[in-house]
């Protein structure tokens, strides 16, 4: 049996000092076939030793300059114990990657992670190496990142359930004894994941189970899956809390002032509310923000768990908040008639909207009404009258001026449609496009200037804090909007003011049915914005200054800001020093991405139950997304999207070019492409991969 680079490792791992390639090549070569190579066909061909010799040297000169062993002289000493800790990383295929205390990264096949799952921590040996790659088994899980999992039944026997599991990569399985009650395949099931094997696949126990149509399990799945904070548990030291303000300050009463709030239907907690006055042509803006940091002390309990928590969770009409519900639907809450404590910026604006003078305060409010967007769109139109009436028309009038002088400094404004789930009696009965108000420009424009405002006072006063960061679009996904443009007979210049010509092409497509599809394009090409400790301001929005200031109920980063900004009216010590801001700014943006990734996936499952009844159905639709496996289509009449495989494709052979945006047929040319109308019928509905399939209807 030929000698190979597991054999190699093998003989290394039973080696506790130094060691000679003599001694090497003498230990393997020595060995016959049948030490080498037990249970194996021992007809196989016998490879010449100068073979043998060459793989040897070639894994021992990789170990050597993979850091594994030293070289000394004629000697090697191994410096990596071949057996350590690490985080496993699962992919589709079920195969995993394991990132170690060291750095390393070491491959793991599917049938050697030994019932480990994504993100444990496990112990693995090293195994073989070749090709400038550790490859091992996992010989133990140290500790589940996540104990209990969803999974599909499969099948039921006397001796066993089979679970398939459903977010987890791979399609993994998992087996326990037969529980009571009447568990059948195709039913989901709560699980929790335990040490060893049952009848040869990783040992679980039956949390719940739930049928197969039930769609209460939904919103359990998706906490499950992105490992969220249990929705109605016990907040983490809220129990017995003093919620009393800490906050002795002075602060300005505003009371006196006619105030206002604007917010959802169904919202509950209340960050902001606005007053405004007009006088010789020039406006005077509060923003009122709720005094969040007067509440929460720096490392209290609750302080670290709302670290920890990052943001709140907004999963339909559910929401996981990040704070204790009596401090973000009461206390906290800027609620209709009730005194409150803020932090208000006060801002002088001109007739040009440019602000002209500014104020930062601790403040003490009493909002007179509590408004909705739709309630505010309707005294609109109708002409409201009285004291309220005239708040709105100051509020229209200012918001279009801030508006107007920041797309003319170059911010964008992107025309893409939110999804919202209608609810009836506490079900998702549909999912549609989301109207565009007046009214959500109006808080929109109020809530960036005062942003804006804390941000530049804060970096001129150079108070370190942390900022919202967008930064310019990359070179290279430049050159891509730019050939994508191309194509599509689109003018564009990528040259001058980036963002100007962007937004010539928005208002190029504006109207048009193609409109979304650009917008949705140019979305994709820009970076992904995050929180950090310098300025470096706000592509997307045209701002040299940007920070998150308006809403420390729900986003911790504000939380921080308030602090920072206290610090400068006090005159006393910044909070932070720029390490722990980039270590908050860091975690806040992971979880951001989080919370942005469950509540897709929560979209996707609702739609998903709300089309499987469609299947067979025709609809309109056009082509927003091609992959390597097919392209994707978001419906006109709903907002859902789905994928038209290329297996569904059985005209032609097609080819896909992700770069072109393009899938197109090889023998007759035939080509979809992102930005082409389209009519699909609804072929598939999979809720446990929360996938929708299409076929192209000729």
């Amino acid at each position: 049996m030929a000698v190979t680079s597991k054999h190699v490792i093998s003989f290394i791992s039973s080696q506790s000092g130094a060691f000679t390639k003599k001694e090497i090549v003498a230990g393997l070569l020595k060995q016959g076939p049948a030490s080498r190579g037990k249970g194996r066909n021992q007809r196989t061909k016998r490879r010449s030793p100068e073979a043998d010799l060459s793989v040897i040297e070639t894994t021992l000169d990789g170990l050597v300059a993979a850091l594994f062993l030293k070289r000394e002289k004629s000697r090697f000493i191994r410096i990596h114990p071949f057996r350590v800790e690490g985080t496993i990383r699962s992919n589709t295929t079920g195969n995993a990657i394991v990132t170690t205390i060291y750095d390393d990264e070491i491959i793991i096949r599917r049938d050697d992670t030994s019932g480990a799952n994504d993100t444990d921590r496990v112990t693995v040996r090293i195994t073989d190496f070749k090709n400038g790659r550790a490859a091992g088994v996992v010989e133990s899980v140290l500790r589940r990142e996540k104990k209990t999992c969803f999974a599909r039944v499969i099948s039921v026997s006397q001796a066993e359930v089979v679970y398939l599991l459903l977010d987890v990569p791979g399609s993994r399985e998992a087996a326990s004894p037969v529980p009571d009650g009447q568990l059948k395949p195709g039913h989901i099931a709560l699980i929790l994941l335990e040490d060893g094997l049952y009848r040869k696949r990783q040992r679980c126990s039956l949390v719940e189970s739930y049928t197969p149509d039930d769609d209460r399990y939904d919103l359990a799945r998706i906490v499950n899956r992105h490992s969220l904070p249990e929705p109605g548990a016990p907040y983490p030291g809220a129990d017995g809390a003093d919620f009393s303000s800490r906050d002795t300050a002075p602060r300005t009463n505003y009371t006196g002032l006619f105030t206002v709030t604007i917010d959802g239907e169904t919202a509950k907690d209340f960050d902001d509310a606005i007053s405004i006055s007009k006088k010789g042509g020039r406006y005077t803006l509060f923003v009122h923000i709720a005094d969040v940091s007067s509440y929460v002390t720096p490392g209290s309990s609750i302080d670290r768990e709302a670290l920890v928590r990052g943001t709140s969770y907004y999963l339909g009409a559910n929401v996981i908040p990040m704070l204790p519900e009596a401090l973000s639907n009461d206390l906290c809450s800027l609620r209709e008639g009730l005194d409150r404590l803020t932090m208000t910026v006060e801002l002088e604006i001109d007739a040009s909207g440019a602000v002209t003078g500014q104020k930062f305060t601790r403040g003490l409010i009493r909002v007179n009404r509590r408004l909705t967007y739709n309630l505010v769109e309707r005294m609109l139109i109708d002409g409201e009258r009285g004291q309220l009436g005239e708040t709105l028309r100051l509020m229209q009038e200012l918001a279009t001026l801030l508006h107007n002088r920041r797309m003319s400094q170059g911010g964008l404004e992107l025309a893409l449609t939110d999804s919202e789930l209608v609810y009836e009696n506490g079900v998702a009965v549909a999912i549609r496009y989301a109207e565009r108000l007046r009214s959500n420009n109006i808080i929109e424009e109020f809530m960036l200037a005062a942003n804006v405002a804390v941000s530049r006072v804060l970096r001129e006063r150079e108070v370190p804090t942390l900022y919202r960061i967008h930064e310019e679009i990359s070179p290279d996904s430049l050159l891509k909007l730019k050939n994508f443009l191309k194509q599509l007979r689109i003018p564009f210049k990528a040259a001058g003011d980036i963002s100007t010509r962007i937004q010539e092409v928005l208002a190029h497509v504006a109207g048009k049915d193609i409109e979304h599809v650009i917008n949705l394009v140019i979305l994709k090409s820009l970076m992904q914005a995050y929180y950090g400790a310098d300025p470096e301001g706000h592509f997307g929005l045209g701002f040299r200054d940007y920070t998150h200031f308006t809403s420390p109920i729900r986003r911790y980063p504000d939380l921080v800001v308030h602090r920072c900004l206290k610090s400068l009216i006090d005159l006393k010590k910044p909070p932070y020093t720029r390490a722990e801001l980039v270590a908050i700014g860091d975690r806040s943006s992971e979880k951001e991405r989080v919370a942005q990734s469950a509540e897709r996936d929560f979209d996707r499952i609702k739609a998903c139950r709300l089309v499987k009844s469609r299947v067979g159905e025709l609809f309109a639709g056009v082509i927003t997304g091609v992959s390597k496996y097919g392209f994707y289509v978001t419906l006109k009449e709903i907002p859902v999207e789905g994928m038209v495989p290329l297996r569904a494709l059985t005209d032609d052979y097609y080819l896909v070019k992700e770069d072109d945006y393009t899938v197109i047929g090889k023998r007759y040319g035939k080509r979809f492409r992102i930005g082409d109308a389209i009519r699909v019928k609804l072929s598939a509905v999979d809720v446990d991969r929360m996938f929708i399939d299409f076929e192209v209807v000729p």
